[in-house]
């Protein structure tokens, strides 16, 4: 006969495995729930794009500017300018071997900025000036970096990963090809054109940064956009389908909670979303 003290131990021991095993299926649910939640937004907010470039694609202004540099073929889908810290060599090589990466769909060029110049900023986003996409502009202009042929333009910090192949799918199936803007605004509670945070990227298409378009409207990226949270989820390996997982940037890496070192969270970042063949069909 067991006494009271075993039952006692016993009736510990069961009520522990059962709170366990209810953690790790809640923990399961939850993690699919995640990342069912932002294909499910994402495809919704793609589908709404898209509509945009059919309906442009119809109209006599598309046709007119069929033959404009803007729509030419000769140059690349997207054009990357990307903010980096002088110091950090390693971790531009690292993006230059995984989501900057080179091919005729994509060039990069990378903005280099001092210490000293960035000293005040803080320390999740160093980089960040406070005029957002004007001040992008401003600067792209007296560079003389404006010259590219590229469909788009994607302005943005060397801390943040580009889940490049989907990327660069989308703007060839999806995007408009004129008159528009895709960021993170500051208030998406502001009535009539947004204001972009800049300490998110910024996606443009070529005629706003060539000042052809006066009329641009600047929309919300929503969950292509991925937060803290969604971010850790995906560095973890906690998405089953890490390929599958329809996003354009992750958040600032400064922000992971994991004392590991940028490079190792690009590189790992970059083996889960390089096989990334979702179609774009939207």
């Amino acid at each position: 006969m067991m006494g009271l003290f075993e039952k006692f131990t016993l009736c510990c021991v069961v009520i522990v495995i059962t709170s366990l095993s209810c953690i790790l299926v809640a923990s399961v649910q939850l993690i699919h729930r995640l990342e069912d939640g932002v294909n499910r937004d994402n495809g919704a907010l793609l589908h709404k794009i898209g509509m945009l470039r059919l309906a442009k694609s119809s109209s006599e202004q598309q046709l007119q500017s069929t033959a404009s540099p803007v729509e030419s073929n000769d140059g690349p889908l997207l054009i990357m300018i990307i903010r980096s810290m002088k110091q950090n060599y390693a971790l531009r090589r690292a993006i230059r071997r995984t989501w900057a990466q080179e091919d005729r769909r994509l060039e990069h060029r990378f903005v280099l900025r001092s210490e000293s110049h960035s000293s005040r900023k803080s320390k999740t986003h160093p980089l960040i000036d406070d005029g957002g996409l004007d001040d992008w502009l401003d600067r792209l202009h007296r560079r003389g970096m404006n010259g590219s042929r590229a469909r788009y333009f994607l302005f943005l910090n060397e801390s943040v990963f580009v889940n490049t192949r989907f990327l660069l799918e989308t703007i060839e199936r999806v995007l408009p090809t004129e008159g528009f803007v895709l960021c993170t605004p500051v208030d998406r509670h502001t009535k009539g054109n947004l204001t972009c945070d800049p300490a998110h990227p910024i996606l443009v298409s070529a005629d706003v940064v060539h000042e052809i378009s006066k009329n641009h409207v600047v929309h919300d990226g929503g969950r292509l956009y991925l937060s803290r949270h969604e971010t850790e989820a995906l560095v973890r390996q906690q998405i089953d389908d890490g390929p599958g997982l329809t996003f354009f940037f992750t958040t600032s890496l400064h922000r992971i909670t994991q004392k590991t070192p940028l490079t190792q969270l690009i590189d790992r970042l970059w083996l889960t979303t390089v096989n990334n063949y979702t179609p774009v069909e939207y």
